[in-house]
C-alpha cells in the first residue's frame, strides 16, 4: 500500500525478517508458536514477493537441523521451497527469486543456540577459522 504509493513500485525486495519465539523440541511447539513462525518466516515473504524481484535469506544451517529450533528450521526449509517454486513460476515474467544461505552468523538472535560446542561444530563444517565467519554489520 503506502510503500507502493510513496515509491511508485517495488523493483527489488530482500526478505530478512525472521522470528523464533520458542526454543525447544519441534513437537513441543504450541500452535501459537507455529502460527507466528510460519506467518513471519514464510507467509509474509510469499505475499511480499508479489511485487518484484526477491532475495530470501536463510541464516541457520537447515540441512542438519537443530534440536532447539525445530519449528524455525521447518519454516526456513519451507522458505527454500517457496523460493524454488517462485523462481520457476515467475521466470516467464522475467522476475528472479533467489535464496541466500550464508550459514551461521553470530548475532543476538543466534545466541540461543551458540554454545562453544555448537560454534566448534559450525567452524568444522565450514572448515574456516572463527575470524572469517560472517559477522553482523
Amino acid at each position: 500500500g503506502r510503500a507502493l504509493e510513496h515509491c511508485g513500485g517495488v523493483d527489488f525486495l530482500v526478505c530478512t525478517a525472521g522470528v523464533n519465539p520458542f526454543v525447544g523440541s519441534t513437537l513441543g511447539s504450541s500452535e501459537q508458536v507455529w502460527d507466528k513462525i510460519l506467518s513471519v518466516n514464510v507467509k509474509a515473504p510469499a505475499l511480499l514477493l508479489r511485487w518484484g524481484r526477491g532475495i530470501e535469506r536463510v541464516l541457520l544451517d537447515i540441512k542438519q537441523g537443530s534440536g532447539k529450533l525445530g519449528a524455525y528450521n521447518v519454516s526456513k526449509t519451507a522458505l527454500l521451497g517457496l523460493t524454488k517454486t517462485l523462481a520457476v513460476e515467475l521466470a516467464p515474467k522475467n522476475i528472479r527469486v533467489n535464496c541466500l544461505v550464508p550459514g551461521f552468523i553470530k548475532t543476538d538472535f543466534s545466541q540461543v543456540v551458540s554454545t562453544d560446542q555448537n560454534q566448534s561444530s559450525v567452524e568444522d563444517q565450514l572448515r574456516v577459522s572463527p575470524e572469517v565467519l560472517p559477522q553482523p554489520m
